[in-house]
């Protein structure tokens, strides 16, 4: 199973977000130079992302959004989207039922990778699904 490793501006002040925000748990923590974080392994809902610091020439943080999207299956979206927005990360997308059947919200950590929080609401078949998608993608073009 692939891992997620992360490279972030300020790992100690992410890893206190994502503990607050996602419920992560630190695993593993190996300190570098002047009080900064080499490496560090944290569990978020069952699943590992590791992550570190900058270092010159060899990794930098995303300058702007990152493409990477994390997606959580939660037991309620609504609820873990307001707990991380009381832990200091930024809305990207309210909670919103989605045509696919999840209730979805999206937040951003302020180190440019964004979270989505979803849970299901509502089976749909591919066949009822391609035809929502197909609205939706209508829905832009007209």
């Amino acid at each position: 199973m692939p891992i997620p490793y992360l490279t972030v501006a300020d790992p100690i002040a992410t890893i206190e977000q994502y503990q607050n925000a996602l419920s992560a748990r630190l695993v593993h923590k190996m300190m570098g130079p002047n009080n900064s974080i080499m490496h560090a392994e944290l569990e978020i809902h069952g699943h590992r992302v590791m992550l570190s610091g900058e270092w010159p020439g060899f990794s930098s943080a995303p300058a702007g959004r990152s493409p990477v999207n994390f997606m959580i299956y939660v037991d309620n979206a609504d609820d873990a989207y307001n707990k991380a927005i009381t832990a200091g990360m930024e809305s990207s997308s309210a909670p919103e039922t989605m045509f696919w059947g999840d209730r979805n919200a999206k937040v951003t950590d302020g180190q440019g990778y964004e979270w989505t929080f979803a849970h299901k609401v509502e089976e749909v078949s591919d066949e009822e699904m391609q035809k929502r998608a197909d609205d939706f993608a209508a829905s832009f073009s007209t």
